[in-house]
């Protein structure tokens, strides 16, 4: 039986931390062997992309074009970002999500150099702080908890 990459890795890091780390003689090496199991922790979050994660980040990319489409309507901005095709792999999802991402940094780029009225140019960029807002938090939650204080320490 197979298990999965997640499982794998809380298994690394448990036994890390009830066989190795109680064994290490100086804090210096614990907080390093710490150091070690965040980054199992960071992989396991981040390793290996699901629809769902990919998903909210292209999720957030569509509210910010609908939400810029009107406010951009009748200018020379840059194309907007694209909606996905259902059933796409998750290898699809991430080529969506970069390319709709690039499209958003030449809007980003665009808008710096636009000719715009103040109204209109404040709405554009509350709508990009809007987005970044989101990201970071889709971020944020899908990160590992910092290990610091064990990490200095060299005891949990």
């Amino acid at each position: 039986m197979n298990n999965s990459l997640k499982r794998m890795i809380e298994g690394m890091a448990a036994t890390l931390r009830k066989e190795v780390i109680p064994h290490i003689g100086t804090e210096f090496a614990r907080g390093q062997a710490f150091g070690v199991i965040y980054m199992l922790n960071s992989i396991g979050l981040r390793a290996n992309w699901s629809p769902e994660f990919v998903g909210e980040q292209i999720a957030a990319q569509l509210a910010l074009r609908e939400e810029l489409a009107p406010l951009i309507a009748d200018t020379d901005a840059p194309a907007l970002p694209q909606a996905a095709e259902a059933h796409l792999s998750v290898k699809a999802l991430e080529a969506l999500r970069d390319d709709n991402e690039a499209r958003i940094c030449a809007l980003v780029e665009w808008h710096g150099n636009a000719q715009l009225d103040a109204a209109r140019s404040q709405a554009i960029e509350a709508q990009f702080r809007s987005y970044m807002d989101r990201q970071l938090k889709h971020d944020i939650q899908t990160s590992a908890r910092p290990m610091f204080a064990e990490m200095s320490s060299g005891s949990e």
